[in-house]
This record gives structure tokens, C-alpha cells and sequence, in this order.
């Protein structure tokens, strides 16, 4: 019995490790994708370019950092970078598509 127990709280670490990496991944390649885009298509969305390179650098490094010790940092990271890709991504797209 014990031994079950402690193979299940070993694979919920793991799943969690899992979803730290995910959430740094996709927080790393949304910052890299928000630095290499123009600044106007940000201010055409209302949006600061600024802001969302140090929202999504910072997410990706607190849940590098600290997500392994607090369990609400990789959350809020992941929300941080859900509204991104979810939100702002597609409408710098769009835009940009207009643009061409």
C-alpha cells in the first residue's frame, strides 16, 4: 500500500515537472515571437509590446525559478501565457495579415 502511494505521488511530480516545462517552453517562444514582432501591430491592438516581453520573460522565468517550490508562480505563469497565445497572438496575426 505504501509502495502504491508513493509511486502515485512520484508520477503527480512528474506530470507537474511536465507541465513547468510546457509552461517555460511556451513562455520562452512567445517571448522570442513578441520581441521580433513590430511595435505597431501592438499599438494597433491597444496593447504594449513592452509589457507582454516582460510578462512572458518573467513567467517563463519565475516558473523556471520558483515553480518548482510554489505551486501558484507555474500557475500564474500559465495564465500569463494562456492570454497570450490565446488572446494577443491572434489578433498580432491578423493584423499583420491585413497588413501584407
Amino acid at each position: 500500500m505504501i509502495d502504491f502511494v508513493n509511486l502515485a505521488f512520484r508520477g503527480l511530480n512528474y506530470l507537474q515537472l511536465g507541465f513547468l516545462a510546457l509552461v517555460a517552453i511556451a513562455a520562452v517562444w512567445g517571448a522570442i515571437q513578441v520581441a521580433m514582432t513590430r511595435d505597431d501591430a501592438f499599438t494597433v491592438i491597444d496593447r504594449s509590446k513592452q509589457n507582454w516581453l516582460l510578462l512572458l520573460g518573467g513567467s517563463a522565468l519565475g516558473v523556471l525559478v520558483l515553480g518548482p517550490l510554489i505551486s501558484m508562480v507555474w500557475i500564474v505563469g500559465a495564465v500569463i501565457v494562456g492570454i497570450y497565445w490565446q488572446d494577443i497572438r491572434p489578433s498580432i496575426r491578423d493584423v499583420l495579415g491585413n497588413a501584407q
